[in-house]
Formats: structure tokens, C-alpha cells, sequence
């Protein structure tokens, strides 16, 4: 290409130096024009051959985590309108989750049960515990709240059912007539427990009463307000701890348990009832919890700040004392790592 190149500059050269030939000129411009297709059709080949073998891997792949061909089709279309990446799609749910949300926009007569079934083959059909919520598909039914009208007045309410568009809010012992109407915007707030508090607005498509009960309907959005319950991430773990303390006499004592989860502040960790009483535990007792997490020992100084009763166990939260830095990094890389490998719902065992 170069070579074609410096024959048609030394060809340009000699056509000005012996004065401009209309002739010589149209040659010249036919060459660089048939050199500048050339190029420009070359790189849409490729560029064409490079997406669809991109495209046939993205099938291939798609296939071997159980989906059909239709179905993969489908995401790799609406990931390229929104101009996602199709190979996160089968990885992540939040874009999994738009890219189907402009399937949906832009096919208002939608199959809802292949929907239903792609998201369960790549296992997006639950959200994975200790995740914040992606949209208001991932509100797990019977999640109770409050639905807050425009004039302020607040109902009780339950998510009582969700398709793939609305969600559909019952409003617990409530009789009409209501402070709201179809076509007002509403607010819903709720409590979602070990994360925190959610609140969304939406427009209210419809009220209709069933077996006795008043439904409020209300399109799905991304758009969530989320008021987090802790300042850090919190992991649900299974690891061996030394937990050691002094009783009021000044003895030493030792318990050896397991860490039932764990942040950047503090940590918790369960007993048997029986164990328990002989352990004798006490809120804002000052212990040491030894640990190994990421390959490393941490020997972390805590308080004692609260006493749970779960089942036949009982369980002890504590805050960490004066973390070191170094400990604090190591928690969070592993919080991080964790957090990742529940995003990606560990395909590996789909396949």
C-alpha cells in the first residue's frame, strides 16, 4: 500500500513541475480515489468479519449457558442498540436488565415467558443476597412499605404481584375512596432488611379491586432511591475466628467459633445457647478477634455491641477498635472479590 502510495506523490510532483495537465490531474485524482476505496472497503471488511465472528461467539456462548438461539439473538440486538457490551449481559444483571427493558419498550406485544426463561437460565431471576436492588423487578413479593400520595397522605401497602412492565402494590385494609387517582404520581417506600431504605416514584396506571382487596399499578423504573442502613458493605461469610476476652476477675478466656459476616467496621459471630451461657458475654465487653482472610492472620481489636438471638443460636455483633489500615484494605479486597463473584452468579455451574 505504501509503494502505491509514494508512485502516485512522485507522479503528483512530476505532473506540477511540468506545469498542471488536466489529463495528468484526472489521472492522478482517479488513482487516489481507487487507493482511498480500496482502504475504505478493506476496513469495512474486516470491521464486518471481526462482528460477525464476535456475534458467533457471542452465541456459542450464550448457548452453552442454556439459552436458544432466538433468545440469544434477541439480547445481542438490544445490547447493540444501547451500545452495551453483549458478553457482560450474560454476565451482569444490571445490564441484562436494560437491555430487556428496551426489548420490552420497543415490543409492546413481548413474549413474557421467554423473558422469564432467559432470565432464569443465567440465574437472573433472583438477586443474589446482599446486593442492592437493580430496579423494582428485584422487590421480592409480599415486601411491605408505604405508599405516599401527592397531598402527603400515607397507606400501608404490599407488593402483592410484578410482570415484566408493572409492579401492582395491594393496599392493606384500605377501602376507597383513595386520596390519589389514576394518572397521579405516587411514592413508594420500604424497608428492605440488612440493606436499607428504598423509596421510587411512579405513575399510577390503574386501581382495581380483586376479591375484596384494592390494587395499585405501577410501571416498573431503574430509578431507586436508596438510603443504605449500614455505612459499610456487609458479607455473609463462613470462616474460623479466635475470640479471645477478659471476665471482670481479669481472667483470659477463649472461644473458638466462626465469623458469620463481616465489614470494614465490624463483624458477627454466632454461638450455641448452651456455649453461650458458659461464654457469658456482655454488651460493650472489649475483645480480640483473630482471623484469616485474603491469606492473611488479622488479630483485630473490637466491643461487643449487640446480642441477637437467632434459632438455637445466639449471635454477637461487634464494631472494630482502631483498625489498621492495612487489616481495613484487606477486608475490603475481600468484601469487593465477593461482592464480584455474586454479580456474576458463578456461571460455571451452569454450564
Amino acid at each position: 500500500m505504501d509503494e502505491r502510495v509514494n508512485i502516485l506523490v512522485e507522479a503528483w510532483r512530476k505532473t506540477v513541475s511540468q506545469g498542471v495537465d488536466p489529463k495528468h490531474l484526472f489521472y492522478v485524482f482517479l488513482a487516489f480515489s481507487f487507493i482511498f476505496l480500496t482502504v475504505f472497503i478493506t476496513v469495512k471488511v474486516k470491521d464486518y468479519l471481526r462482528e460477525r465472528y464476535r456475534k458467533r461467539l457471542f452465541i456459542d456462548n450464550a448457548v452453552g449457558l442454556g439459552l436458544t438461539e432466538k433468545e440469544a439473538e434477541i439480547l445481542w440486538e438490544y445490547a447493540q442498540e444501547i451500545e452495551r457490551d453483549p458478553f457482560l449481559v450474560l454476565e451482569y444483571k444490571a445490564p441484562f436488565e436494560k437491555v430487556i427493558q428496551k426489548y420490552i419498550e420497543e415490543n409492546p406485544d413481548f413474549d413474557e415467558t421467554l423473558i422469564r426463561n432467559i432470565r432464569r437460565k443465567l440465574g437472573f431471576d433472583e438477586l443474589p443476597e446482599g446486593l442492592p436492588l437493580i430496579s423494582t423487578k428485584d422487590i421480592e413479593l409480599y415486601q411491605t412499605g408505604n405508599l405516599i400520595a401527592g397531598a402527603g397522605k400515607i397507606y400501608p401497602v404490599a407488593l402483592y404481584d410484578k410482570d415484566e412492565k408493572y409492579t401492582y402494590w395491594y393496599l392493606i385494609d384500605q377501602q376507597p375512596p383513595f386520596s390519589f387517582k389514576e394518572g397521579d404520581k405516587v411514592r413508594i417506600r420500604f424497608l428492605r432488611t440488612e440493606d436499607g431504605m428504598y423509596t421510587f416514584e411512579g405513575i399510577v396506571e390503574g386501581i382495581f379491586e380483586e376479591n375484596g382487596k384494592y390494587i395499585v399499578k405501577i410501571p416498573h423504573t431503574f430509578n431507586l432511591e436508596r438510603i443504605q442502613r449500614r455505612k459499610e458493605v456487609r458479607i455473609k461469610i463462613n470462616k474460623p475466628v479466635e475470640v479471645v476476652y477478659h471476665t471482670k476477675d481479669g481472667e483470659k478466656h477463649y472461644i473458638y467459633t466462626r465469623l458469620v459476616d463481616i465489614s470494614a467496621q465490624g463483624a458477627k459471630f454466632c454461638l450455641r445457647k448452651k456455649d453461650a451461657k458458659e461464654a457469658q458475654l456482655k454488651i460493650g465487653m472489649d475483645l480480640v478477634l483473630s482471623f484469616e482472610l485474603e491469606g492473611e492472620k488479622l488479630v483485630v481489636e473490637a466491643m461487643l455491641k449487640n446480642i441477637i438471638e437467632e434459632g438455637d443460636n445466639e449471635c454477637y455483633g461487634v464494631q472494630f477498635l482502631n483498625i489498621e489500615k492495612k487489616a481495613r484494605d484487606i477486608i475490603l479486597k475481600f468484601i469487593q472479590r465477593e461482592q464480584h463473584k455474586m454479580l456474576k452468579k458463578i456461571h460455571k455451574n451452569k454450564k
